[in-house]
């Protein structure tokens, strides 16, 4: 169907509903985001894009920028605290390579690219629900309605108020912060790494480069965390906690001593992707879960891609939109299925789980078959994803015409 024909509502303004509206504003449809924040901004610390992401955002053309801004991961190298043992070590195929981002860094990027192809926003929009019908509208807080669209896009995360459903939230969070990267020291500047205390406790360093142009460079530091335990790791004292973080992984004070963090909570759901007629959920609101396999921002930019090129494909939006799902469903279902069997391994009370996974997990990786295997998990390229949404639907941008923020006024 021709995009410059329809018009859509997004809810959310992350990068779940940044990348959509961009895509679709671009290939001509009239987009609206309404989100409930006072201007667009971004929630969260660092990432690794992985191939399967970074291919959206070259059809997007904004590849070259993600790659001044971040930095490039060769490999994720997780050790045990106490005697230095290797229990993962994944590399990437040739050639290939992740890139670690600030939040912040590509969000700014999208939110540029969706303000110069015209997407209109309607910020201090509260939604709580959908007014579904042929014409389906958000509803807002305070009984407002949004104008009536053609399709109705949820990428409001998964605490999205569009399904009776509540996820269920995971025992282990985690403390994030972005902090200076260290220029001496021993951490590389092309790692993810970990250390593990059984799989109660973890944390990592992660190199995420900078924010925009002429940033210092920086890290994001986390720190795993029981949710019930918050409370009490708040009431000990910061001092407390850079004396944990010392006797745990002595390197990583320093990066401790700078964080300012914030606790993260969680939840894994798989729901129902449709949502009411000529409405439909991507990323989280579909399908969240946990960080281990940092997978979150690469699958809203797969569904973005994906639900695009079906409507780029497809006669009627109903049409388009089973066929994005047939071209998500197995992927998703996959990925929600190997997170849910591995976070336990990482993150959870057991004492069974991370033994086998410091005796079986760090020697298989070595071995060439499993270690290709393992990678291409990682990386999130199992089951093809880039080419069953068939990203060739979408026409590639190498430049954005305009520069007109005045959609944010």
């Amino acid at each position: 169907m021709k995009l410059d024909a329809l018009d859509i509502a997004i809810a959310g303004a992350g990068i779940g509903g940044l990348s959509p509206a961009a895509l679709l504003a671009r290939g001509g449809a009239r987009v609206t985001i309404y989100d409930q924040m006072s201007a667009p901004q971004p929630v969260g610390s660092g990432f690794v894009l992985q191939p399967t992401g970074a291919a959206v955002l070259s059809r997007m053309g904004l590849l070259d920028q993600v790659e001044a801004r971040g930095a490039r991961i060769s490999r994720m190298h997780g050790r045990l605290s106490g005697n230095g043992r290797t229990v993962l070590d994944v590399g990437y195929r040739p050639g290939a390579y992740g890139i670690a981002i600030q939040r912040v860094a590509l969000f700014d990027l999208l939110l540029d690219a969706a303000v110069k192809a015209g997407v209109g926003f309607e910020t201090s929009s509260r939604v709580t629900g959908i007014d579904a019908g042929s014409a389906p509208r958000l509803v807002l807080e305070g009984g407002g309605r949004s104008a009536a669209a053609d399709l109705v896009v949820d990428a409001m995360g998964a605490n999205s108020p569009i399904d009776t459903r509540v996820a269920t939230e995971l025992g282990y969070g985690a403390l994030w912060a972005t902090v200076p990267w260290p220029t001496k020291g021993v951490f590389r500047p092309d790692e993810l790494e970990q250390r593990y205390r059984r799989a109660s406790q973890m944390a990592g360093v992660l190199p995420v480069g900078t924010a925009r142009d002429g940033a210092p460079a920086m890290a994001t530091f986390f720190w795993s965390l029981r949710n019930q335990d918050h409370a009490a790791w708040k009431s000990a004292g910061r001092d407390a906690w850079l004396e944990a973080v010392r006797a745990f992984w002595p390197e990583a004070e320093t990066l401790a001593a700078a964080a300012e963090p914030v606790h993260a909570r969680y939840r894994h759901l798989t729901r129902n992707p449709i949502a009411g007629r000529n409405t439909v959920k991507i990323g989280d609101a579909w399908h969240a879960t946990s960080p281990q396999l940092g997978q979150g921002a690469n699958m809203a930019l797969l569904d973005a891609a994906s639900l695009c090129s079906a409507l780029c494909r497809e006669a009627t939006i109903g049409d388009a939109i089973g066929r994005h799902l047939k071209q998500r469903q197995m992927h998703i279902r996959f990925y929600q299925l190997l997170s849910r069997v591995l976070t336990p391994f990482y993150q959870s009370d057991s004492r069974v789980l991370p033994l086998s996974r410091d005796i079986f997990i760090g020697p298989a990786t070595k071995l060439p078959l499993v270690r290709s295997l393992i990678t291409t998990l990682v990386t999130g390229e199992l089951l093809d994803p880039v080419g069953r949404i068939e990203l060739d639907r979408l026409q590639p941008v190498t430049a954005l015409d305009t520069d007109d923020r005045s959609a944010l006024a």
